[in-house]
């Protein structure tokens, strides 16, 4: 079942979900709707939900919630009621694309959201907003998270909890550019995302976005003597990654970066006594879904010309710092078939420079291999 909501419809966060899977279930031949707080549960969920657990309680009176603020709100339209049955008529819930735009959705993802999502109603919502921006030529956008916040109305923090839930749910894929403007401003480019099903189409255009902006390459610093100490725990079977496979990536992803910095800048010399091992990591002894994760979106090292380390990366601002309204689109995606090649900023990056100190030579940044 397809689910439709309005975009220029203001709702919350429960209201956002109750529109969504009232506007799946309406028929525009019966001109009514006949349903209940159970049935709107169990096409929300896929189950029926039950009282005695808290976690299903509480979407059960979400929805109750939603439905009642809806109808005081004149969203919705009442024609009968009994107790928590209700037949609804068809106001805000006809379903017209040449008159109305609309966020097109499967219910198997409101489905998957409410299993597994820790707040369902708020990462649904989010779910939506960030859906109804998406290309749908391309299956692809690219807004800053400074943006989300601002248009939507969430912390940075919740922003980047909910992007995390979407990806772990294979809803949505992130490509991350590691590319910055090479305009002297150090903007970071956006990151580019769509839906998880759409992903060579993400990766694709993504791409194409990178290439129509004058970008340079950037690269974190690697402490190798942590990665190599993470790495000989991890082949020693260590507790953090066993049945933790985000952990296995995370590692792997380390894994590979130490075997290419090896490439430019090979280990030298002593460390405490003891020779520094400058042999390449064997990364057979992660599985091949651990490998196969890693490797996605992993470019070429290129040179830079000033050298940054993690902390001065992440307190870049984002191309997206001076805001203007993206054109959400779904069903229209008129305004974003042409990729975004002028954006206005105001912010300046003030860096200094720094030494590293002899004792902390294995920290190595593959900007200094150049």
């Amino acid at each position: 079942m397809k689910l439709f909501l309005d975009k220029q419809l203001n709702t919350d966060d429960k209201e956002t979900a109750i529109m969504a899977i009232l506007n799946g279930m309406y028929c525009n031949k019966y001109g009514h709707l006949s349903t209940s707080i159970s049935l709107i549960g169990y096409e929300m969920t896929g189950k029926f939900l039950k009282t005695s657990n808290k976690r299903e309680r509480t979407i059960i009176d979400g929805i109750k919630s939603g439905v009642h603020s809806l109808i005081e709100k004149g969203i919705i339209d009442v024609i009968s009621q009994d107790n928590d049955n209700y037949i609804f008529s068809g106001k805000g819930l006809e379903v017209n694309s040449d008159k109305k735009k609309f966020v097109v959705l499967e219910q198997w993802e409101m489905q998957r959201i409410f299993e597994k999502a820790n707040k369902p109603f708020n990462v649904f919502s989010f779910f939506c907003s960030l859906i109804g921006t998406i290309n749908n030529q391309t299956k692809e956008w690219h807004m800053s998270q400074d943006e989300m916040v601002s248009l939507w109305g969430y912390g940075k923090e919740t922003v980047n909890d909910y992007l995390d839930q979407l990806e772990k749910m294979q809803l949505i894929y992130v490509y991350r550019h590691k590319k910055r403007r090479s305009n002297g401003t150090y903007y970071k480019l956006n990151n580019s995302y769509g839906r998880y099903c759409d992903k060579d189409a993400v990766i694709a255009e993504a791409l194409k976005y990178s290439d129509a902006v004058e970008c340079e390459d950037f690269f974190e610093k690697l402490d190798r003597r942590a990665i190599k100490l993470r790495y000989n725990a991890y082949c020693n079977d260590a507790k953090k990654y066993r049945n933790n496979f985000d952990a296995e990536v995370d590692l792997c992803r380390q894994c590979i970066a130490y075997n290419k910095s090896l490439k430019y800048k090979p280990v030298e010399g002593y460390y405490d006594g003891e020779y520094k091992q400058g042999e390449l990591l064997d990364l057979s002894v992660f599985p091949d879904e651990v490998r196969n994760a890693a490797d996605d979106n992993w470019g070429e090292p290129v040179p830079m010309e000033h050298d940054f380390s993690i902390e001065d990366i992440l307190d870049m601002p984002t191309e997206g710092e001076v805001l203007s309204e993206p054109i959400l689109t779904n069903i229209d995606c008129m305004g974003q078939n042409e990729l975004c090649k002028n954006v206005s900023h105001c912010a300046k990056l003030h860096s200094e420079l720094f030494c590293v100190a002899e004792k902390d030579s294995d920290l190595i940044d593959i900007d200094d291999l150049y």
